[in-house]
């Protein structure tokens, strides 16, 4: 099996370490190990200590997770009724999301992507030679999402319903009558539900999962990159109440996984049992950066946001006449400016811009400044 060019991957992989002005990350500004146990109110130096005689075992009882940290991802679903034996830890979203694509799609199946999204979602199935239906967020409808394509895009054959909410790249999110609705459709055709919510949190006010709705078929993916600001600890975590697919899902795990790293598991347990407060940070960060980044396209002619991103990125459309996948490589190559061609998303004239990385707004509008200055050689 070919799989596609990963193009937001293999384009920011090499760039991010390269870039003056990073507006291409989607996470929330990195902790490190100090910041995180003073957000989380825990003892780092009980905590190194303990390090001392911390057991190298290759999994602490569970290889599927261990049970702390299973434990506490469930503490962040507080609504989804969920136990620790519906949680299994893996390497990552990206893991999360290709585990569960190839345990729950078989050839003569179809499913049925809504996009924009993490190319994941479209080309791994492609990839299997899985029929791919597609329902499109159109900016003509400022991408709000019409659930009446969804559901004529599905047919008895439809196995696999796939989106992320919030959106990558745009932001935009489905709330509770939206996602009870999308839920009914995929009873109504006995498909599966694959949500990936790794921008989830947001919101100051609840947001609701996937999982919410008492749906045995919905799965929720997620991770510790977005929100959480551990990227680098590469603990994500697939939630699915159906047994048989657990199976499934935890037996193709054996043959890539095994198990997670043991010391990423437990850092990551204390975030994720402190998620409000490391959520909260977070918001600190990303909701002045977001209206920085909307007053800023206010003032740009040839940008507009057309939806309010509720995550860490948003899209910005453009009316120059250069592909997206143009203007990235040329903002690089003069100015050290990272961004997201929206061509990778399959969206043209588009871009995707991250502002959680920022710390400092002052960063922040340095990097639009340069942005806006390098955007004038199109007009």
């Amino acid at each position: 099996m070919k799989l596609a060019w990963f193009g937001v991957e293999e384009w920011l992989n090499p760039m991010d370490s390269l870039a003056k002005y990073n507006l291409g990350s989607s996470c929330v500004s990195a902790f490190n190990m100090r910041e995180l146990f003073e957000c989380t109110g825990q003892d780092l130096d009980k905590f190194l200590e303990d390090m001392r005689e911390f057991s190298l075992h290759y999994h602490h009882g569970d290889a599927t997770g261990s049970p702390r940290v299973k434990k506490a991802v469930t503490g962040i679903y507080p609504k989804a009724g969920l136990t620790p034996e519906d949680v299994m830890m893996v390497i990552g979203g990206t893991g999360a999301n290709d585990l569960t694509i190839f345990s729950i799609l078989e050839h003569g199946d179809n499913c049925v992507v809504i996009k924009p999204s993490y190319q994941q979602h479209y080309d791994i199935p492609k990839g299997m030679g899985i029929e791919t239906r597609i329902v499109q967020l159109k900016a003509e409808d400022n991408y709000v999402l019409n659930l009446d394509d969804v559901e004529a895009a599905c047919d008895e054959n439809t196995k696999l319903i796939i989106l992320t909410n919030p959106n990558n790249p745009i932001g935009i999110t489905l709330y509770d009558e939206e996602l009870k609705r999308l839920v009914d459709i995929a009873k109504k055709y006995d498909s599966w539900i694959l949500c990936d919510e790794m921008y989830r949190g947001l919101d100051e006010n609840y947001m609701p999962s996937i999982l919410d709705y008492g749906y045995k078929k919905a799965v929720s993916v997620c991770s510790l990159s977005k929100m959480f600001s551990m990227a680098g600890t590469r603990i994500g975590w697939i939630i699915c109440r159906d047994r048989e697919m657990y199976e499934v899902i935890k037996t193709r795990r054996s043959y890539n996984t095994i198990c997670c790293g043991i010391f990423d598991e437990l850092v990551g347990s204390i975030a994720l049992e402190n998620y409000e407060k490391v959520w909260a940070r977070a918001r600190s960060i990303l909701l002045p950066n977001r209206e920085i980044v909307k007053e800023w396209i206010s003032r740009q002619p040839h940008l507009k946001m057309l939806a309010e991103p509720m995550g860490t990125t948003c899209l910005i459309d453009y009316d120059y006449d250069v592909d997206s996948e143009t203007m990235a490589k040329e903002a690089m190559e003069a100015d050290k400016i990272l961004f997201v061609p929206g061509d990778y998303f399959d969206m043209p004239k588009t871009i995707r811009v991250g502002y959680g990385a920022f710390r400092n707004p002052e960063d922040l509008k340095a990097s639009l400044d340069a942005l806006e200055k390098f955007l004038k050689r199109y007009e």
